[in-house]
């Protein structure tokens, strides 16, 4: 049995199901899931590259940044990282807090739920001292009183979400089913019947004759790790995403949802369930939103070149003398350059920093 034999089977028994359930099993079915999967996904042999698996300056930079965000805010000396991957940017950001002698231990937390890549941040970190949990329930538990850092790197955009867009007056929700004369999923539009929802008030900045994402997941996410924080705690999101007006352009008008398989875009996300990722755009203001609503501020925010310029990339430049181009201090400055210059990594990736503020009495 695959997967697509799982969600054929659902809508044989059921008339429809929402992209966010699609998603759901997509990506986190305990068997056949994308994420829960063993297959691998980041990397050359994979579907798509991320920040850390292309040069260990990206962990190093924030390592400093975590130690002078630590001390300024007067934090207790704990990082949380949601969506850890392999563990690299995690090993990084360690050697870089021992390379920079500041005296201070750091206990750094990770929190996956899929067992294989438990596995494997358990085989890349061996030797340091991390704690790995196996979800954000058990890390609460844990953690009653936690005043620390929240590291949240491409994780935003791997909430399931939902889709609509307004036809003659009218919300209507765009859902998979099953085209039994042709045995294949395909979408559909339902009428939207869940006022509750909030449709028009949610999309109010946004042209409604557009598809509109919203992750519902998502911000309750949020709402759920802004309440377990206390104050003065610093949240960094880091993600690629747009706000306000960007969303109006015509570009987006059948949204920003797609997949990635084998490097390359696939427009149908409904292909290869379980076998690609399927991201999206994140709506920042839908984040400082469900922020406001718990009292955490957004103090920070540009694009990612911009925020690691700032930060002191430029300093872990090496000298390179020699003539080979694949030496480890060529590679090192060519990534350096890709960071602060291209057009995705610098350009394409935005830094949400965001604190909780202190409770007037």
């Amino acid at each position: 049995m695959s997967l697509k034999d799982v969600i054929k089977r659902y809508l044989e028994q059921n008339q429809w199901m929402t992209m966010e359930q699609f998603m759901e099993l997509a990506l986190y079915h305990p068997e056949y899931g994308y994420y829960m999967s063993e297959q691998k996904k980041i990397g050359k042999n994979g579907d798509f590259y991320t920040s850390s698996s292309v040069s260990d300056v990206f962990g190093k930079v924030w390592a400093d940044v975590f130690a002078k965000t630590i001390h300024e805010h007067k934090l207790d000396p704990i990082v949380v990282e949601f969506g850890a991957g392999t563990g690299r940017f995690a090993k990084q950001v360690l050697s870089g807090w021992k390379d920079n002698d500041n005296g201070q231990q750091i206990s750094y937390i990770i929190v996956e739920k899929s067992p294989y890549h438990r596995q494997l941040l358990q085989n890349e970190l061996t030797g340091s001292s991390v704690n790995i949990f196996c979800s954000f329930e058990e890390l609460k538990e844990s953690y009653p009183d936690f005043k620390g850092i929240i590291f949240a790197n491409e994780v935003l955009d791997a909430f399931p979400l939902r889709i609509f867009q307004k036809q003659k007056n009218d919300w209507f929700e765009k859902v998979v089913i099953l085209d039994e004369d042709k045995d294949e999923i395909r979408f559909n539009y339902i009428k939207a019947f869940d006022h509750s929802l909030l449709l028009d008030k949610l999309f109010a900045s946004r042209r409604s004759d557009f598809e509109l994402e919203v992750s519902f997941q998502m911000m309750n996410w949020l709402n759920d790790l802004y309440e377990w924080t206390a104050e003065k705690s610093i949240y960094f999101f880091v993600d690629y995403g747009y706000r306000g007006e960007e969303w109006n352009r015509e570009a987006l008008k059948e949204g920003s949802i797609r997949g990635y398989h084998k490097h390359k875009i696939e427009n149908n996300t409904l292909s290869y369930p379980g076998k690609m990722d399927i991201t999206y755009h994140v709506n920042w203001d839908q984040v400082e939103n469900a922020a406001k609503k718990q009292d955490v501020e957004t103090i920070h925010f540009s694009m990612q070149g911009e925020f690691l310029l700032k930060e002191g990339m430029l300093s872990l430049l090496n000298d390179a003398k020699g003539t080979d181009p694949f030496s480890a201090e060529h590679k090192r400055n060519r990534a350096i350059r890709s960071f602060l210059l291209d057009s995705t990594l610098a350009n394409g990736f935005q830094v949400m920093k965001q604190q909780k503020k202190r409770t007037v009495l």
